[in-house]
């Protein structure tokens, strides 16, 4: 998620608010809440030490008067010593803040200890003028005074100041989201949706120039189709007649001569083919199923390799695949027929296998390898590794063009691993 400009910006943003909401709270507990605490300690304890020394000094005959007023004015209970206590346990901070300033002004240890048949009273005992005194208050005594209302205050604050920023950081990366999609259908040859052409300024001004773009793109793609086919017509015809005038010459013209421009035209006839297909790609065709072996097997067929080339075929031979016929058999003749072409006539692998859903067909031949430098350019349409142009030693250059658009348009992958010593492998995932 943290790769995304959403999570990355809600991180970041996230992050500074709850980093400044936890300065507040350590500000707020250690200027406001901490002194109002030993405050509120300091006042009860001041009150039960006060209530004690008053206790002793009283009459016998008024100290029952003066227990029932504690009582009811200010929630103090005199116990009798019979209370059943249970043992010293840790509590909160308020009740060890009252400990330390009992301690410190009897000077001993002072407890305060819950009742166990009521464990919201608390029990203090004390010891005045020889006598043993034990004072109680009840748990909403002490906690009444502690101004917990600033922490949940915080807590909502920082629970709302999360969500805002997340709904902030969604409501702005959206956009840019759609806009990534939009460009990732485009490389790959599609026509996405226009952008909605809304929200703040830079943002729909990006979405129209966007759509602007994106038309201006199909519009140029359309044209170059429109153009190359009106051109590639035009030229098969002149073809067409310099083929059937060949054809026709007298036996007294020079043999080799006439051979020689007949493959020529030929050659030309099928540059034009393929450029074609490159251009035009397969937009309509349909899912098939397609038996891999029996795919394979016609191809190597097609290509019509020498009877001592051996081409070894590794994989199911039931497999079948729900997928672009057409498209798949034209990207594994080209593989395959390269394979053949430039492995040094030895022998060619073919191997198929599927690895979580995905089928990986797997070329390898035991050429002379693929320089790491030129392993991408080959992709490109006349991109050739022998430089002499010649047809029989370098094919036309748009064979792989043609395989990279058909897997771009299909969604498919191309893994090409490449040396000297042990030749090319090449793999598509489907």
């Amino acid at each position: 998620m943290t790769k995304t400009l959403f999570g990355r910006t809600s991180l970041i943003i996230t992050s500074t608010l709850l980093i400044f909401l936890l300065a507040t709270i350590s500000i707020v507990g250690y200027f406001i809440v901490l002194p109002v605490g030993k405050r509120n300690a300091e006042d009860l304890t001041s009150l039960i030490l006060l209530s004690a020394q008053t206790y002793v000094e009283l009459p016998p005959e008024t100290r029952q008067d003066f227990i029932d007023e504690l009582s009811k004015s200010h929630q103090l209970y005199w116990g009798d010593g019979n209370e059943p206590l249970a043992q010293h346990t840790h509590l909160g901070p308020h009740f060890r803040l009252m400990e330390e300033s009992l301690s410190s002004r009897l000077g001993s240890n002072i407890d305060i200890v819950p009742e166990t048949k009521n464990p919201d009273r608390y029990w203090i005992d004390i010891k005045l003028a020889e006598q043993a005194i034990r004072i109680g208050f009840d748990r909403q005594r002490i906690d009444v005074m502690l101004p917990y209302v600033a922490f949940y205050l915080v807590a909502i604050l920082s629970i709302m100041a999360v969500l805002s920023s997340l709904l902030l950081v969604r409501k702005i990366t959206k956009p840019v989201q759609s806009l990534s999609q939009a460009a990732g259908i485009i490389g790959a040859g599609g026509v996405p949706e226009p952008l909605l052409e809304e929200g703040p300024k830079e943002l729909a001004e990006t979405a129209k120039a966007f759509n602007k773009m994106s038309t201006d793109v199909q519009n140029l793609l359309e044209n170059r189709t429109v153009l190359l086919g009106g051109i590639s017509h035009d030229l098969r015809t002149p073809l067409t007649r310099m083929k059937m005038a060949l054809e026709m010459l007298p036996n007294s013209v020079d043999t080799e001569l006439s051979t020689e421009l007949s493959e020529a035209v030929d050659t030309m006839a099928l540059i034009i083919q393929e450029y074609m297909q490159l251009i035009q790609g397969f937009e309509d065709e349909n899912i098939e199923s397609v038996n891999i072996k029996t795919l394979i097997t016609n191809i190597v067929s097609e290509i019509k390799p020498n009877k001592t080339q051996l081409v070894h075929l590794l994989g199911d031979s039931d497999y079948q695949l729900d997928t672009y016929a057409a498209a798949l058999h034209r990207v594994l003749f080209n593989l395959i027929e390269n394979a053949i072409s430039y492995g040094n006539k030895a022998p060619v692998s073919i191997a198929w296998e599927q690895r979580n859903s995905v089928l990986e067909i797997t070329i390898s031949d035991q050429g002379f390898g693929i320089p790491q430098a030129q392993q991408k350019k080959i992709f490109r349409p006349f991109y050739r590794l022998e430089t002499s142009r010649n047809r029989a030693s370098g094919g036309s250059g748009l064979g792989l063009a043609i395989v990279d658009q058909i897997i771009t348009q299909r969604g498919w992958k191309l893994c090409l691993s490449s040396t000297k010593s042990s030749g090319t492998s090449i793999t598509l995932s489907i």
